[in-house]
């Protein structure tokens, strides 16, 4: 989870802390060094590959705390399982002015937070007036994140709020459903939370926090949860950090859910007739140009460097579906994704008349900035990477010099413009096509250091402002649409690969859905009477 990886973006708070817990009246949850367990076969284990720092979503920004957060707090919407589309959650609907700016949300009722407070339209007032409040100008938060846009906020009546936003902005949505960042809190339990504590504030959520069972974090199910009560009586999260451990557990029945896995792995367990599960991340890997300065600042080079890179060979010999090649400068999760603009498909031939048009007719070398540690959607560093891409490009009588950098003096190099052009990459917690495309590519994006290219398009400015303007999912489709085969034509940055996700289940386990947000949903899992194979 991002997480989100380009060079300003948000820092995140995060405290060590011990994560076990039980319910403790009304408030907060605190510590308790053995939990109460539910009925035998009741339980899902879950293990996977990061540790967790907290369950306060104020101070969670790890993949690892986000899983089990998720199962925790809701907000007013959420994402749809296994995909990045938006759905109602503690808002039963919603709609939105003319003008963008004031969005209203009609409350579900009858909803209660885990210490048993009511959930309105008051405590959603309190949790965003608290967001706004707590905003700073030092380290940004995922909070900040979500509130930037809101001027303010109206209870019209018990279960309706009103949303003033400062500037129309119809990413606004998808803010809302991440749940690090916008979780409906117990207004009771906020007062009586001590921060640097071990507990955590109560939500609304299918699960809540009931204990430690050895170094794992337990959750049981909420039965008085707002919709059908889950399945699953608990969920067990347990932490190994080596692959062929987590493996172990899920053969020997110690797992019912393995996550963090890679494409070998999964592909033997299918071929045991375990369940596997894949899902593309919401990021993308990218090649960018200066486009400011030579000899990138022009579009017939830029170009000549996309039709040189077969990416499907390339990918195929570095890591075969540990990633997914891209089509297009959105992974195909994201709403608006539009593989029909990719019109740079390899054709060395073409680049090398490109070059020659363009006054090359030997070729032209430039140098490239890459980073050696690995990333999600680039598994075995920017290196590695960097080289095969220097022999694709070779076809084409294009060398490349390449100047590799540990990640953090890699984020140097990029603020001191090193090179002609750069490897790097962006994950995006919202799903929302905005949060790449705007976020990397438009104008207003140079000075605060987001726009990494300079590449600056009026046409393409006009596209992103009204695509993140208009709350109308048709138009935005069509003007993402278009951007993306401005954004194909002009080459501005070159997208090459997302990231994949890997898990496997018991065969006793049915209802898993792997999300591409990496923070997975387990209120719809069932278990079956079936054992484990």
């Amino acid at each position: 989870m991002s997480r989100l990886t380009a060079t300003i973006l948000i820092f995140f708070f995060s405290l060590a802390m011990i994560i076990t817990f039980r319910n403790q009246g009304p408030g907060v949850v605190n510590i308790l060094t053995q939990a109460n367990t539910a009925p035998a076969g009741s339980r899902v284990t879950v293990v996977q590959k990061y540790p967790v720092s907290s369950l306060n979503p104020a101070d969670a920004s790890d993949t690892g705390s986000a899983r089990i957060i998720t199962n925790i707090f809701e907000g007013l919407t959420r994402f749809k399982p296994g995909t990045a589309l938006v759905e109602p959650c503690l808002a039963s609907s919603w709609e939105v002015s003319g003008d963008g700016l004031t969005w209203t949300f009609h409350l579900r009722k009858n909803v209660y937070f885990h210490d048993g407070a009511p959930f309105d339209a008051n405590a959603v007032q309190e949790n965003i007036n608290r967001m706004i409040n707590q905003s700073t100008d030092k380290a940004t938060t995922y909070a900040d994140f979500v509130v930037a846009p809101i001027d303010n906020v109206e209870v019209a009546d018990s279960y309706t709020v009103k949303l003033h936003l400062k500037y129309p902005y119809a990413p606004l949505i998808n803010n809302l459903a991440i749940p690090m960042a916008a979780p409906m809190i117990s207004p009771e339990s906020i007062k009586k939370f001590k921060p640097g504590g071990h507990s955590t504030p109560a939500g609304t959520g299918p699960f809540l926090p009931a204990g430690k069972i050895g170094d794992g974090i337990l959750l049981k199910a909420n039965e008085n949860y707002w919709d059908t009560p889950p399945e699953a009586g608990e969920i067990l999260f347990l932490t190994e950090q080596d692959l062929n451990k987590r493996i172990k557990m899920l053969l020997d029945g110690r797992a019912d859910v393995a996550l963090d896995l890679d494409f070998a792995k999964t592909a033997d367990l299918k071929l045991k007739g375990y369940p596997v599960f894949r899902a593309t991340g919401l990021d993308m890997c990218y090649l960018g140009f200066y486009t400011d300065k030579k000899p990138f600042n022009r579009t017939q080079l830029r170009n000549a460097v996309a039709l040189s890179i077969n990416k499907k060979t390339i990918f195929n010999e570095l890591w075969f579906n540990e990633v997914r090649p891209a089509l297009a400068p959105l992974p195909p999760t994201v709403p608006g994704f539009n593989a029909a603009g990719d019109v740079m498909s390899f054709d060395p031939q073409k680049a090398v008349s490109l070059l020659k048009g363009a006054g090359y007719d030997n070729g032209i070398s430039f140098t490239l900035v890459t980073f050696t540690d690995s990333r999600p959607y680039c598994p075995g560093g920017g290196k590695a990477l960097a080289e095969k891409i220097a022999q694709s490009l070779a076809e084409a009588k294009i060398k490349v010099q390449i100047i590799a950098y540990p990640w953090e003096d890699f984020k140097m190099s990029l603020t001191r413009r090193e090179g002609d052009a750069f490897l790097f990459g962006w994950t995006s917690d919202n799903g929302d096509p905005d949060n790449f495309l705007y976020t990397l590519l438009a104008g207003s994006q140079i000075e605060g250091g987001m726009n990494i290219t300079h590449y600056q398009n009026p046409q393409l400015d006009t596209l992103l402002a009204s695509a993140r303007n208009t709350t109308d999912q048709e138009i935005r489709r069509e003007l993402y649409g278009r951007a993306q085969e401005t954004i194909n034509r002009d080459s501005p940055l070159i997208a090459l690969a997302h990231s994949q996700y890997h898990a496997a289940a018991s065969s006793r386990i049915g209802g898993f859905v792997l999300s591409p947000t990496g923070w997975d949903s387990f209120y719809k899992i069932t278990i079956n009477s079936e054992k484990p194979k």
